[in-house]
């Protein structure tokens, strides 16, 4: 299955979201975004665009401009496709984006190393790296067996 391709009215939200972003991380066409519009084991269907913000207020900035302009938002970690939520599924009756979150991976300590804020795209390896030196660990490494598990 193709990507959509953007037509006369989704191309002003593209120009924006390329504003808000950067050219580099609006993904169009087929190939780009066949990696994020296909899962690894289930799902796959078309997408006008990937986005890739690099921060929660480009998040912010880039959802207002979907909702604005009554996309449908499907939201990404790491596509492992194991459950086919995070990747479309067959086509829809309007323009679909897929938000990736892998560059939002920011893990934030708190309260005197007793909590952590993770982002979306925080991983669980990443996460064990950092309570390491405090002498803490993640409340469940049972669940995940690999390094881009997510938190």
């Amino acid at each position: 299955m193709t990507a959509s391709p953007p037509s006369a009215a989704v191309d002003p939200a593209l120009t924006d979201l390329r504003a808000i972003i950067g050219a580099r991380f609006v993904k169009t066409g087929d190939n780009a975004t066949k990696p994020f519009r296909e899962g690894h084991r289930e799902g796959g269907g078309p997408c006008v665009a990937v986005l890739q913000p690099g921060s929660l207020v480009e998040l912010w900035r880039a959802l207002k401009i979907c909702v604005r302009n009554d996309w449908i938002i499907i939201m990404q970690a790491a596509n492992t496709g194991l459950t086919a939520g995070s990747t479309p599924q067959g086509t829809y009756d309007r323009p679909t984006v897929i938000i990736s979150t892998t560059r939002l991976s920011g893990i934030h300590v708190l309260k005197d190393q007793g909590q952590v804020v993770c982002l979306p795209g925080a991983t669980l390896h990443k996460l064990e790296g950092v309570l390491k030196p405090l002498g803490r660990e993640p409340h469940s490494v049972i669940g995940s067996s690999c390094l881009g598990a997510s938190v």
